[in-house]
């Protein structure tokens, strides 16, 4: 029997940037998914953007990922940000209080992204 794929990730170029949105379940079973193309966009040396606002459910797993790359960005030149997380994105982030780990962008800020 098929599992049914719980998290799609889509990649696409944003001007000097590569924009990844992830949607469904970011978890343990589906985190390498995101987890490669962030790789990828940090091993060629691009900005990554990554728009969570269809995330319907992350755990720690997924928190844990989030955390990796916000660190990884600060402690390099790679550019790593996340944009418009879901609610439920946001209610892990204030439960966990994680958010000034983080490299969110503040939602007044991410218009200029388009």
């Amino acid at each position: 029997m098929r599992t049914p794929n719980l998290c799609r990730v889509t990649v696409e170029p944003l001007d000097e940037a590569r924009l990844i949105r992830a949607s469904g379940e970011l978890d343990m079973s589906t985190a390498p998914t995101l987890s490669h193309e962030l790789q990828a966009a940090r091993d060629d040396g691009i900005t990554a953007v990554l728009d969570l606002s269809n995330v319907t459910l992350i755990d720690s797993t997924g928190l844990n990922l989030l955390l990796g790359a916000s660190r990884d960005s600060a402690g390099s030149e790679w550019g790593f940000f996340i944009v418009r997380p879901s609610d439920v994105v946001q209610r892990l982030i204030a439960l966990s209080r994680t958010a000034d780990l983080l490299t969110l962008i503040d939602p007044a800020r991410e218009r200029v992204l388009g």
